[in-house]
């Protein structure tokens, strides 16, 4: 097997997680981290959407609340599925393990796309209300930022760390 199909599968991800010691504690603490980051915006959104219905101004405010709190539950939703895998599956042995590893990866990784758009549907919402059409610039133009940083990361860094 060369390095380049290692990671392409559950057994192949057992390998390099093992390089890097992860434990299950580890993914379940970063779902649990991202679980409270989606659900406190979710929660938030539901109060909005419960108190201030009536004062939102016309249709787009509506949609961009209904379109954020779907996201942002579907955030939630996905970002809890790492812990109930790990449930339904218990006790698990080392190939089960390595699955748990790998499902648990993509799980994050599908919850973050649905959270970022909650975000962005939530921050679009609330700059509509202060600054009109223009707050779908503002808005786009405060979540590109963490895309241009995590492009430019390697800008500078030691060589030999990748």
């Amino acid at each position: 097997m060369d390095n380049t199909s290692k990671g392409s599968s559950p057994e192949g991800a057992r390998f390099r997680i093992e390089e890097h010691d992860v434990r299950i504690g580890d993914i379940l603490a970063e779902a649990r981290i991202f679980s409270a980051t989606s659900g406190i915006l979710f929660g938030f959104l539901l109060t909005v959407s419960i108190a201030y219905l009536a004062q939102l101004p016309g249709i787009i405010g509506r949609v961009l609340l209904v379109l954020a709190l779907t996201s942002t539950a579907s955030a939630t939703l996905i970002f809890m599925l790492p812990p109930l895998y790990h449930h339904l599956r218990f006790p698990m042995d080392r190939r089960q393990i390595a699955q748990f590893y790998w499902r648990s990866h993509k799980f994050l990784l599908w919850g973050i796309v649905p959270l970022y758009a909650g975000v962005y549907f939530s921050m679009f919402l609330a700059l509509y209300n202060v600054i009109g059409a223009y707050a779908g610039v503002l808005a786009t133009g405060t979540l590109v930022i963490p895309f241009i940083t995590y492009r430019l990361r390697k800008i500078g860094g030691p060589k030999e760390l990748g």
